[in-house]
């Protein structure tokens, strides 16, 4: 008799060092198991640094499904039911397709051996990892929002380097970059125009890309080149499908910052004045049959 096709599926939902080196642990974890069992393991898929509440960004696991459906495995093996899924449904979902594929499905932590036969137990165990996810959530929000309180800075943000979790230090290149873009707006040019002539003299984002239009429009409009940080403009509204709800301007944490100015509060503002008539002539252009750049 021909041994059976063993394939696992493990997950990391952050790309820190000790959870890399955790997803390392569970593939030689599932090695060792093969060979207990005298099984032939043919793939292990790997999602790193995802999140298990959602099944729409997890291309390894999408992969699986896909392998499976093509019979190229026997027997799936997952650590436990928190790396296969965080949400409920799409777990279930998940267990059917394998049934439907013929795949026996094995969870091997201890005290979940059995789950993969009893859709009942599954369900329990799924419902426990959907709320430890909520909970890790809230958690998460509401640091999130003290720190906003606080004045935290964007990890990533043209024009500086952070150099503290609430501090920033303004770049030179970069900051030449801004008062340019700045500066050739107010001359009359269109923000695909801006990106255009940066990417013409080699000039390129914080990631050594090309600008586009909405590079230049998301400086344009951020007040911290004025020396003014505005927090929590948005917040999740539904942590398991990642929707995002923005806030009323009354609720945002706006800090006075004058040290990190790259371009004077006039200059800001002046361009705040002409990005707003170039919608309104946009929206009456539309109405008209034409459009124009902004």
């Amino acid at each position: 008799m021909k041994p059976l096709r063993m394939a696992a599926y493990c997950r990391v939902s952050t790309q820190k060092e000790a959870q890399l080196d955790s997803l390392a642990h569970q593939e030689a974890f599932f090695a060792s198991y093969a060979r207990r069992e005298q099984l032939v393991l043919t793939h292990i898929y790997a999602d790193a640094g995802i999140s298990g509440r959602q099944m729409t960004h997890r291309t390894e696991f999408l992969h699986m499904l896909d392998d499976a459906q093509r019979h190229a495995f026997d027997v799936l093996c997952v650590k436990d039911i928190s790396r296969f899924a965080r949400n409920t449904v799409d777990c279930l979902q998940a267990v059917r397709l394998l049934k439907k594929y013929g795949v026996q499905l094995r969870f091997l932590s201890e005290g979940q051996e059995c789950m993969g036969n009893s859709e009942f137990i599954l369900t329990v165990y799924a419902s426990l990892a959907q709320e430890e996810s909520a909970h890790l959530s809230k958690r998460i929000k509401f640091g999130k929002e003290i720190n906003a309180k606080r004045g935290r800075v964007p990890p990533v943000i043209f024009g500086y380097t952070r150099t503290g979790l609430f501090s920033l230090r303004k770049q030179p290149r970069e900051a030449e970059i801004v008062r340019e873009i700045f500066r050739l707006y107010l001359t009359g040019m269109g923000a695909a125009s801006i990106a255009s002539q940066l990417n013409h003299a080699g000039k390129t984002t914080k990631r050594g890309k090309q600008w586009d239009a909405r590079g230049v429009r998301r400086c344009l409009d951020n007040p911290i080149y004025c020396g003014v940080l505005v927090n929590h403009k948005s917040t999740v509204t539904d942590y398991l499908e990642g929707t995002v709800q923005t806030l009323p301007q009354e609720q945002w944490y706006v800090h006075a910052r004058p040290r990190w100015a790259i371009v004077s509060p006039e200059t800001f503002a002046a361009v705040q004045r002409e990005r707003e008539r170039r919608r309104a002539v946009a929206e009456t252009g539309k109405a008209c049959g034409t459009n124009r750049n902004t």
